[in-house]
């Protein structure tokens, strides 16, 4: 009898490892529906996530907006995933496993990612586990740094090969890194955008299998805010103190760093075919003096949402949405009565449903009642000096989070955010 008991121990512990290895629902904890937030990852795999990513494991892709601008000695950022999203999942994600405490939050939708359902019924995987806080869209850190990724349209060769592969920036570093790491790099040993500048210098960062590249807003508190870009092996920096001295952009009457999926140095956007994103830019440069404090970044980002279409800044700002031009020029009168419509908010999310995907398009009421697609626009306030996030989950006026080190709460509005 001695021995069947410790026989029976060893199975058990076996069994209990082989159950967290290939789920990790006990670190799961869902906010609402969609939404997960994962227990604080205090050891963090990096040279996992690096093989992970060099297998050409890519799970982002898509079309965001982002602002940044200084308001009463507070450093803001304003931001939007611009994504279709179908029945993935958003996590929050916390780590102590670096220099420095990071919150981030994860959006994932591609077919790497478990459905909704998949994840409430196994959990995820150990693997997927693993790389999600390598997959953040946005790290924000305990010194005040935030790092938020954007895709850059790819240009490509008849090949195939995007014109501004970027294939390593410094071969003789001992670290090579896939650029959507980056935000989880910089964020785990930096404190400051110069630091930051610094320590990117050290690693070798390579965009995957010749895909697009990915460009990065980095801001801290004490003020500083740059646009990291790369292409064809070399680094950018842009500085917000840079803007009135870009004399090839001049015709967006910079006021503020910000960034959409177009290239911004001088290079890249001079070789760059499309402008991808450009009404978004525009719409954001002509917002953001109205900017003066976190709800007017917050109204801001929530007019440059529908960005497809084409109309007069002026015709519409003061529209729940903001819809700018995405490389098909002015439209056609019958399609700007359209989005005049007083059923403009679902009338448009049904005409780029059905001219995007190629599928049936449904309203808006059936989308929140079916739980399975929807056009996203994950809106986001960051604010450095207060070290949080705000965000508005899946276009619904009742999913907002407030995101600090202190926790995770649910506002009733933006204004709810005090000190």
């Amino acid at each position: 009898m001695k021995k069947i008991i410790p026989i029976i121990l060893i199975c058990v512990m076996i069994l209990c490892v082989g159950c967290e290895t290939t789920n990790q629902k006990s670190t799961l904890h869902e906010l609402e529906k969609y939404v997960f937030e994962v227990d604080e990852y205090t050891k963090l795999d990096y040279d996992f996530a690096d093989e992970y990513f060099a297998k050409d494991n890519d799970n982002w892709g898509g079309g965001c907006s982002a602002i940044s601008k200084m308001v009463d000695g507070h450093r803001l950022i304003g931001r939007n995933m611009d994504l279709n999203i179908s029945n993935k999942c958003a996590y929050i994600i916390r780590t102590n496993a670096g220099q420095y405490k990071t919150l981030g939050l994860a959006y994932t939708f591609r077919d790497m990612s478990p459905d909704y359902d998949d994840v409430k019924k196994n959990g995820i995987s150990d693997t997927y586990y693993k790389i999600l806080p390598f997959m953040c869209d946005d790290v924000l850190n305990e010194e005040g740094l935030h790092v938020e990724v954007n895709m850059r349209h790819g240009e490509y060769w008849p090949n195939g090969e995007d014109k501004f592969a970027c294939k390593g920036t410094n071969p003789d570093s001992d670290k090579r890194v896939y650029m959507f790491e980056l935000p989880r790099y910089i964020a785990e040993n930096c404190t400051t955008v110069e630091e930051a500048k610094k320590y990117v210098a050290t690693l070798d960062v390579y965009s995957q299998n010749h895909y697009w590249n990915y460009c990065f807003l980095v801001s801290d508190s004490k003020g500083s805010s740059s646009l990291l870009e790369f292409s064809k092996d070399e680094v950018f920096w842009i500085d917000e103190t840079d803007i009135s001295s870009l004399s090839w952009l001049t015709n967006y009457d910079l006021k503020a760093i910000a960034q959409t999926n177009f290239y911004l140095n001088e290079l890249s956007y001079a070789a760059q075919d499309i402008k991808s994103g450009e009404g978004r830019f525009i719409s954001m440069q002509k917002g953001i003096e109205d900017v003066k404090s976190r709800s007017d970044m917050y109204d801001l980002m929530r007019k440059v949402e529908y960005s497809s279409f084409y109309l007069d800044y002026d015709e519409c700002k003061n529209e729940h949405f903001d819809p700018r031009s995405e490389n098909i020029g002015e439209i056609s009168w019958a399609t700007y009565n359209l989005l005049m419509n007083n059923d403009f908010e679902d009338t448009a999310r049904e005409y780029m449903n059905e001219y995007a995907s190629g599928i049936r398009a449904l309203s808006r009421q059936e989308k929140q009642d079916k739980n399975e697609y929807w056009e996203s626009s994950f809106t986001e306030v960051v604010d450095t000096n207060s070290k949080a996030i705000f965000v508005r989950m899946f276009e619904n006026e009742e999913s907002l989070y407030l995101i600090d080190f202190n926790g995770t709460q649910k506002l009733n509005s933006i204004s709810d955010w005090t000190e």
